[in-house]
């Protein structure tokens, strides 16, 4: 009875973190009127998703700097740069396959996450929107300060939390670190060509939502998985989307906190699961946030024009792990080491 409390008990304290403070990071972005004003709310869902333990202050801290540096450092880079794209781009490119290749290696996750992201929006931002990439480092380090402040107050209030467990071994990745890093790197190309060549201006909520699914895929997964990933991003943008249509009915503060509030409690219990169900349902919640965000940024619209954007945030995704999936198949997997002759493969 006690442990079957207790497990309720950190599922609850688990939900109410994360739905609490995605909507509290939603809403100040909103009643701020930052740009992007999702930000701020994605980062608290990734975080909270990704760090299994309570954070301390020094970790928080330690967060914040990270995206200092992986923010600034792009915008100094692609400011610079801004008459010279063929180098602008080569460095880019090199800068993401480093990231990847550190993913790969086993090195810490969020930093190199953070830097994908960075490397994949604010250059292309830089050349085809130069005066909303002014602020885009002060908003990724403004929305990574908000989040962390807002994780350490709801694990204060709710801090309830499962046993560290060991990670499950990761099952043969195909084919060598670098070979993987290369093509993730090459799958992200299109989608940045397409939005530089193009000078299409909305590309920071589809460059940021393609990055994250690539990070999500697991090629040791089925095609099944690669396909939820993008039919999630797919069903979390629509949500986002019927999301502002409803708002519109009751366009006030009070009726956006209660009905994000609602959406993200369920997402919460989703991604509280883990697993394929827990990555799928992230995607999906980062994909409404960003929709959700973007429509009440850019206000009422016709029909037409979302089904133009939802198209693009929808295609440039599918795109991305549909790339990933074939040429990943296609690598030679690495071969796994030999046992030695005295260990049986079943001990008795």
């Amino acid at each position: 009875m006690n442990a079957s409390s207790s497990a309720t008990t950190i599922q609850l304290h688990g939900v109410l973190r994360f739905a609490v403070a995605v909507t509290a990071a939603f809403v100040i972005g909103e009643v701020m009127q930052w740009w992007p004003s999702f930000l701020a709310a994605v980062f608290v869902a990734v975080l909270l998703s990704s760090l299994p333990v309570r954070p301390t202050p020094r970790m928080a801290l330690g967060l914040v700097m990270v995206m200092t540096v992986v923010a600034w450092l792009p915008y100094l880079l692609a400011s610079l740069l801004r008459g010279m794209p063929i180098v602008l781009f080569g460095l880019t490119l090199l800068g993401m396959f480093l990231a990847f290749l550190g993913l790969l290696l086993g090195r810490p996750r969020l930093p190199a996450m953070l830097l994908l992201i960075c490397l994949a929006v604010i250059p292309v931002v830089v050349m085809t929107a130069p005066a909303q990439a002014a602020v885009l480092p002060w908003a990724l380090v403004r929305g990574m300060a908000l989040a962390v402040v807002l994780m350490l107050g709801v694990h204060a209030l709710w801090p309830a939390l499962p046993a560290p467990s060991a990670a499950p071994p990761a099952g043969p990745l195909p084919g060598s670190p670098l070979a993987l890093a290369i093509v993730s790197t090459l799958v992200l190309l299109p989608v940045l060509l397409v939005y530089l060549l193009l000078g299409l201006v909305d590309a920071l909520p589809v460059i940021v939502t393609t990055v994250m699914l690539v990070i999500n895929f697991e090629p040791q997964r089925s095609a099944r998985h690669a396909l939820a990933l993008v039919l999630g991003n797919l069903a979390g943008g629509l949500l986002g989307w019927c999301l502002h249509v409803v708002l519109l009915s009751t366009p006030n503060l009070l009726f956006l906190s209660l009905l994000l509030l609602l959406v993200m409690i369920g997402f919460g219990r989703w991604i509280s699961a883990g697993g394929a169900v827990g990555a799928v349902a992230l995607v999906a919640c980062n994909a409404a946030l960003i929709i959700f965000g973007t429509a009440l940024a850019t206000g009422p619209t016709s029909v037409m024009v979302w089904l133009t954007r939802l198209t693009q945030f929808a295609l440039a995704g599918a795109v991305a792990l549909t790339l990933m999936h074939l040429l990943w198949r296609w690598l030679p997997r690495a071969a796994a080491p030999s046992p030695s002759p005295s260990a049986s493969p079943h001990p008795r």
